[in-house]
């Protein structure tokens, strides 16, 4: 009899131990973080000139970053946004018969299940336009990066002085210009 009762005991005990193990992992599972989409490298966003005109509405300046879609599903970066820009847009730079030139990309950026998507100077990247303030070198800047199924993603981007892409963005009146 005393075997079967320790036995039992043995029986509900590990029972129990189980049980809890289940319910932390559960809560773990649904402590309210969101799945990561993209595994992040690298991202840094130029730092605007000293000589910014504070008195200007159009000041602009390139977000760059290394992602790979780790979701396992296609995803489709159809936006981004950041409080330091009135204006944010994806870019593309095109070759418009030997000049580059720099638009908004139709469709945004499209990134395979398990694929590397980058965001380099003179090629894709996330513009940010109309800025409240000037970013300088080391400066932390929150980015969220929109996705086409309603998903978003924040990135925190590092500002740091980049000499390279002397872009010329054109006059800037709104957010409906033509680059």
């Amino acid at each position: 009899m005393r075997n079967t009762f320790l036995l039992m005991a043995s029986s509900v005990i590990a029972g129990l131990a189980l049980a809890g193990c289940a319910a932390n992992e559960q809560v773990d599972a649904n402590d309210g973080q969101a799945a990561e989409i993209f595994a992040v490298e690298d991202p840094w966003i130029k730092a605007t000139e000293e000589s910014l005109d504070e008195t200007s509405d159009d000041t602009m300046t390139g977000a760059f970053v290394h992602l790979t879609n780790v979701s396992g599903e296609d995803q489709t970066i159809a936006g981004a946004k950041a409080e330091i820009a009135e204006v944010v847009e994806l870019h593309e730079v095109i070759d418009d018969g030997g000049a580059s030139v720099m638009q908004e990309k139709p469709g945004g950026f499209p990134v395979a299940a398990d694929e590397a998507y980058e965001l380099n100077p003179g090629e894709d990247h996330i513009m940010l336009m109309q800025l409240a303030d000037e970013i300088s070198p080391g400066d932390a800047i929150d980015i969220t990066l929109e996705l086409e199924n309603g998903e978003s993603q924040t990135i925190e981007f590092i500002a740091k002085e980049y000499v390279g892409a002397q872009e010329n963005y054109g006059d800037v009146d709104d957010a409906t210009h033509d680059h």
